[in-house]
Formats: C-alpha cells, structure tokens, sequence
C-alpha cells in the first residue's frame, strides 16, 4: 500500500470542477481562470490527476483538454470532491446547513441540494431546493419551512424512474450540473458512471 497518497485542497477544488455536470472538458488555461490557481499549479495538479488515472487529457491544436475518466478511481475521488464541497457548503452557509440537516431525514432516498444554494449565490429571496431521488414526507417539510421561515423546495422523482431518465430529463441534467450532495452521494456518483 503506498503512503504518498497527498490530497491538497487545491486538489479538491480542481475536481470539484469536474464534478458539475461530470462531462466537464477542462483545459489548464480555463481552471486558472475558474480557480486562483498559477498555470504551475494548475498543470500539476491535472497532470497528477491523470498520472493516479482519474483524468484523461487529449491534445487538440495546441490546447490539452482533461475530462474525467469513467473507473473506479475517478469515482473516489469524485466522492471525496463531494464531500469537500459539503463541508465548504456547510461553513459558508451555516444557517441553511442546519436546516438541511433538519430535512434530510425526512427524505427517503438519495437528494442533492441544488439553484442558487448549491450555486453559492443565494440572496434574501432564495428558496432551498432540494432533489430526491425517492419520496420525501411533505407535512415534515411543511413544519420545517415553518419554523425557519424559508421556502423549501422539494422535487422528487421515484428512484426507478430517476435512473431511467438522468441522461434526458433536464431537471436532472440541472441538478447534476450544480449541486450539494446532501444524502446517499454514492448513489448519484455511480448513477453517473
């Protein structure tokens, strides 16, 4: 077993960048303007990436373009991009953390926060939008929108159904795009692969 695994914060960020959408084609050029990252770093990082098999890169022109590869090593580290972004969501948004945490065990399947939340832009008239690949209690949610005062958005498709259509439905494709991971991220991660 190798003991140089070293995952940075930078690192995390970088993937989290190939975690919007998951079809993501990123050149090093493009990730330092997304992130306050030097070419160096950048390039490093990326290439690192590649080098553990979680990227793959291809040179078009003079521009090399990284997208994530579809194994296993790409999904942990997908989950581990999920997770930072959980915490980073939890410290920017306390507030709207501690409800989600209130919610999440009145959803009945794996749901991801998504909108202006998940986006990291939210303002005084942003709702919290929750996607739940199941069902969810409705008068729970009702009490908890209450009690805090903000409106809780819940969508919910059956899991069947969710797995049918994720490559077509473009609320899916939204959420896939922009979100939270809140409850079963494993669930959404190998939905994806």
């Amino acid at each position: 077993m190798s003991d140089s695994l070293s995952i940075t914060g930078n690192l995390l960020k970088v993937m989290a960048l190939f975690t919007e959408g998951y079809d993501r084609q990123l050149y090093i050029r493009e990730v330092c303007g997304l992130l306050p990252l030097t070419h160096g770093t950048a390039y490093n990082i990326l290439t690192l990436l590649e080098k553990r098999g979680v990227l793959e890169s291809v040179i078009k022109g003079k521009i090399r373009i990284f997208t994530l590869r579809k194994n296993n090593q790409a999904q942990h580290y997908c989950a581990l991009a999920e997770s930072y972004k959980r915490v980073i969501f939890s410290e920017e948004f306390p507030d709207a953390d501690g409800i989600i945490c209130r919610i999440t065990p009145h959803l009945f399947g794996p749901a991801a926060l998504f909108g202006s939340y998940a986006k990291r832009r939210p303002d005084g008239n942003s709702d919290i939008d929750i996607f739940v690949a199941g069902d969810y209690d409705r008068s729970e949610i009702m009490k908890i929108s209450r009690i805090f005062g903000i409106r809780i958005q819940v969508k919910a498709y059956p899991a069947d159904l969710f797995t049918e259509i994720k490559r077509d439905d473009p609320l899916i494709k939204e959420v896939y795009k922009s979100h939270i991971l809140i409850k079963c991220q494993d669930f959404f991660i190998r939905e994806i692969f």
